[in-house]
């Protein structure tokens, strides 16, 4: 009886995205380190909210200058291009399921790095179910 009740609040979890959720607000969180915690997590809940929505971009610790920075690491000759297995290896790495993303190309350019990480982190941190 109580296996079945955990399983249950398990499935819970998963189906609402709670734990997805809290891992994001615990990071951003961790990140900002502001003065007055409670107020800065009711305010990430609020831009959640609005976001979804609005449509807008959802709290999320990664910009466009993280994503330049991480495409240099992985790009440190300049060549302008990254490799498809790298490319998802940066997926996997920020924690993206890759599950749902196609094979890419052999490269991958800046501008399709960022629009894609932009759009599958936009899906990362929007943690309600869809």
């Amino acid at each position: 009886m109580a296996a079945g009740r955990e399983m249950g609040a398990a499935d819970y979890l998963r189906e609402n995205k709670v734990l997805e959720l809290m891992d994001n607000l615990t990071s951003l969180l961790l990140y900002h380190r502001p003065e007055r915690p409670k107020d800065f997590l009711i305010e990430q809940l609020e831009k959640l909210k609005l976001a979804r929505l609005a449509d807008l971009e959802y709290p999320c610790l990664f910009d466009d200058s993280n994503l330049d920075a991480i495409f240099r690491i992985l790009d440190p000759s300049g060549q302008g291009y990254i490799t498809g297995k790298q490319y998802m290896e940066a997926f996997t790495t920020l924690g993206v399921d890759i599950n749902n993303i196609s094979e890419p190309p052999e490269k991958i350019t800046l501008e399709v790095f960022k629009y894609e990480m932009r759009t599958q982190m936009k899906r990362a941190c929007a943690t309600f179910k869809t």
